[in-house]
């Protein structure tokens, strides 16, 4: 997802935040007093593919609706957050109290984007309190209360960067072109086998391709991060494919369906079947993007209506970025009479993430506990009632 957040003078900052962040995380055990956290356990929440469409554990018809949760894609890996909002692993409070807000808006999903250093830890000379097994942990609990809650979890890789890069402390805001050859692999198949048993999860390969061809998402190849569109500046660098990437959770014995993006910020699909990995389980999942900037959504009806005939289709990431959702409603809509599933981008508030561009909550910390709109997510929020009240999210 392109990130658009704000300067520092929004909302978190300081070490008080840090501290405060680490205990809602229990990330430092020696600071909040508590034990460590226990491995993720499967949950009695299940996501499975049947045909065009997800399934529960009982063989139910099941649409996504839901949002991102952006923060843990860049918090950890830079002093200032890339935002003045200091080192946290999430960015604004994921406890119990916070998920009951998401629930008071009928969300039964959720996206967490990932960043594969702030995972795998040991490189890129982030602090320790925030990477390796303390990341590990914190999103593994955050995972399994929000299934607790009754909410799937997409795992999804967004922060990736080559060599010692690290996605969030280098100048840009956007994502590389494709995952990197270097530790891409190595965090699939750690993020896999972590989540192996949990089937309330889904893992979609990477957020948004783009600067490159359909061959190369496939298979990966050379490709220059040079800084235009916004992307971090890693040079040129060897991009891995959709191919590693799944082959790499399929050998960790991972069951989960999983999401494949298009091309061009994961906004264009027309040749998706073509050049999406074959999958042995037969579980791939259509991801697409689309914001009111990006022009994509009446040419890609077409496509879109043609793939959720044949396998689920998953909006990974929508919004309006000018104080309402006019363009998403379109959206939404059309995606509702396709049976189509979708994520809000994103669950952060108008203080924290730089203005109204996206944020679905108010401006105020209170937004996460009370689920307070912003004036684009009051829009988003009636949508998701208006669902539920009429039984639609496992329709079509």
């Amino acid at each position: 997802m392109k990130a658009m957040r704000g300067s520092g003078s929004g909302g978190w900052g300081g070490g008080l935040l840090s501290a405060t962040m680490a205990c809602l995380a229990c990330l430092a055990c020696s600071i909040c007093g508590q034990a460590a956290l226990a491995p993720t356990t499967a949950s009695a929440l299940s996501i499975d593919v049947s045909g065009n469409h997800f399934v529960d554990g009982k063989g139910k018809r099941v649409r996504l609706i839901g949002v991102n949760r952006s923060g843990s894609e860049y918090s950890c890996a830079g002093d200032d957050g890339q935002g003045g909002h200091g080192y946290a692993v999430f960015q604004g409070p994921v406890s119990d109290r916070a998920i009951k807000a998401m629930k008071k808006w009928r969300v039964n999903a959720v996206a967490l984007p990932l960043n594969e250093a702030c995972w795998l830890g040991g490189y890129g000379g982030l602090n320790p309190s925030f990477s390796g097994a303390p990341y590990r942990e914190a999103i593994e609990d955050y995972v399994n209360r929000l299934n607790r809650h009754g909410i799937y979890v997409v795992l999804r890789l967004s922060g990736a960067g080559p060599g010692d890069s690290v996605y969030g402390s280098v100048p840009g805001d956007a994502e590389a072109p494709m995952a990197d050859a270097d530790h891409a692999v190595d965090f699939w198949t750690s993020v896999a086998t972590e989540f192996r048993d949990n089937h309330a999860v889904l893992f979609h390969l990477y957020d948004e391709p783009h600067k490159i061809e359909w061959l190369c998402v496939l298979y990966g190849c050379t490709v220059d991060a040079d800084g235009s569109d916004g992307e971090p500046i890693f040079g040129q660098y060897e991009a891995t494919g959709h191919k590693q990437l799944l082959t790499a959770i399929r050998d960790t014995g991972a069951t989960q369906p999983i999401v494949i993006s298009g091309i061009d910020f994961a906004g264009q699909v027309d040749q998706w079947e073509l050049y999406a990995p074959e999958d042995p389980l037969g579980k791939r999942v259509v991801g697409w993007n689309s914001f009111d900037y990006s022009g994509n959504l009446k040419s890609s009806k077409p496509d879109l209506a043609g793939l959720s005939r044949k396998y689920p289709v998953l909006v990974g990431g929508f919004g309006d970025t000018d104080c309402n959702s006019g363009y998403s409603r379109k959206l939404m809509r059309f995606a509702d009479s396709k049976g189509i599933s979708y994520l809000a981008w994103t669950w952060n508030t108008e203080a924290d993430y730089g203005g109204c561009a996206n944020a679905l909550l108010g401006p105020k910390l209170s937004a996460y506990y009370s689920g307070k709109p912003s004036g684009f997510g009051k829009g988003i929020r009636d949508h998701y009632r208006d669902l539920a009240a009429k039984g639609k999210k496992g329709k079509k």
